[in-house]
């Protein structure tokens, strides 16, 4: 599934990095032509706007051969067009309202093929760009808006259509080197989003491969954790069922035992539960102004028989009225979790310490133990869940090994931080800093 989801990602990471380079690249080729045109473009519209100011010429027979005109569009075929600091000729052509070109010097360097390419209805009243053979013309075509004529070697000619042209191979050949770059960068670019897109996929699969991985040791976890339970109360019934005579004395021991199984699981199942619950955004707290010295002096009370029953020294040291903004049953289970644990794994005669200091802006706890400690290569993994340094140990205590997952989880929903250091027969110090 993820190697899988892995492709899909790639692929559509690339697809939208190489739609951005390809709309980049046409962005940038389009700002190229528009710039190299513009100027060329506005010069030549005025250039065609002054030949248009021409008077017009009296009323001409069919065939003009007759018709005399003090209008004459003798102009030369060839002016000049400025653009900045250089200069390039500029032709100009008319034609007739049969679309044939009126003889003028300088058009015999156009060929018949190239005029045809040229004739006006071909042509749109905005510049465009045309191919004669080896060169490229920019072209402006305008029908005349009045009737204008041309005396050429005697003859009179009707001018329906005039078109101004300006050679821009140079441009034109720049654009294609362009292209090619873009082409090539291009194509360049698109194997580095197709890498880009197997990073960034890697990258996003990474949290998901990890929480994947992660729920399914859970699941794995918490099936092994429910098995032994279930396999000690099968057992244990099986052999009740076996002496069906016997009294509830004589089978004490098999009655005590399921009865002990039988909480163990639900401890179990009710931090599943909470876990699972977090893992899904559902729990929320019940905020309110809470006195921590109160709530650390009710969960002393709660386990004081705890601590006797081990002849453990059980002690609170706390500042009076210390309010903080928090959920206080989740604050109860937090203590009670620490607290238990650290009673658990203090032998007899120990001391268990608890202490609350108030700071500016912040609760900070102690919870100090003389247990037996725990290894440094097990104090990075002491919130992990179902983790226990001492597997066989923690099921005798009847821990499961999710309490603590759960009270690092209880400290960070209320934005608080949680650490633990410890030595090996020396003791354990969890410390606690919650926001007030």
């Amino acid at each position: 599934m993820i190697k899988r989801t892995r492709i899909e990602l790639t692929i559509r990471n690339a697809a939208v990095l190489s739609v951005i380079l390809i709309s980049l690249n046409l962005s940038v080729y389009w700002l190229m032509k528009e710039m190299l045109f513009a100027q060329v473009d506005r010069s030549m519209t005025g250039i065609q706007s002054g030949v248009m100011e021409t008077k017009p010429a009296p009323a001409l027979s069919d065939n003009f051969a007759d018709a005399q005109s003090d209008s004459d569009l003798s102009r030369k075929p060839f002016v000049t067009l400025r653009l900045g600091q250089t200069e390039r000729p500029v032709i100009q052509l008319h034609w007739t309202k049969n679309l044939k070109p009126i003889p003028m010097p300088g058009i015999e360097s156009f060929t018949d093929e190239q005029l045809d390419r040229l004739v006006p209805t071909r042509f749109a009243e905005t510049p465009e760009t045309v191919n004669l053979g080896d060169a490229y013309f920019r072209v402006r075509m305008a029908p005349t808006n009045s009737l204008l004529v041309a005396s050429v070697n005697g003859t009179t000619y009707a001018v329906a259509y005039q078109q101004i042209l300006t050679n821009v191979t140079a441009e034109i050949g720049m654009l294609h080197r362009l292209q090619n770059i873009l082409l090539f960068g291009g194509i360049a670019g698109l194997l580095v989003a197709v890498g880009a897109g197997f990073y960034l996929a890697n990258r996003a699969l990474t949290p998901i491969r990890i929480s994947m991985e992660r729920q399914q040791q859970f699941v794995s976890d918490a099936s092994h954790e429910l098995r032994t339970p279930l396999s000690v109360i099968q057992a244990h019934a099986e052999l009740l069922l076996r002496h069906p005579d016997h009294t509830i004395e004589q089978d004490s021991k098999h009655v005590s035992t399921v009865l002990q199984e039988a909480r163990r699981m639900s401890k179990l199942v009710g931090g599943l539960l909470t876990l699972a619950r977090s893992d899904a955004g559902v729990m929320e707290l019940d905020i309110k102004t809470v006195l921590m010295d109160r709530v650390i002096q009710d969960c002393v009370n709660k386990l004081q028989a705890l601590a006797e029953m081990k002849d453990i020294i059980l002690q609170a040291e706390t500042d009076s009225s210390v309010p903080i903004q928090a959920d206080e049953e989740r604050l109860h289970q937090l203590l009670t979790i620490v607290l238990d644990n650290a009673i658990k794994y203090t032998p007899e005669g120990g001391l268990v310490r608890i202490a609350c200091r108030k700071l500016p802006h912040s609760v900070f706890l102690e919870i100090e133990d003389t247990g037996i400690g725990i290894a440094p290569e097990h104090l990075s993994r002491v919130f992990d869940r179902f983790y226990r340094s001492d597997k066989a140990r923690t099921r005798q205590e009847g821990g499961t090994g999710l309490g603590l997952a759960i009270a690092k989880w209880i400290v960070e929903r209320h934005g608080g931080k949680i650490r633990v250091e410890s030595k090996l027969s020396v003791g354990t110090q969890v410390r606690i800093t919650l926001p007030a």
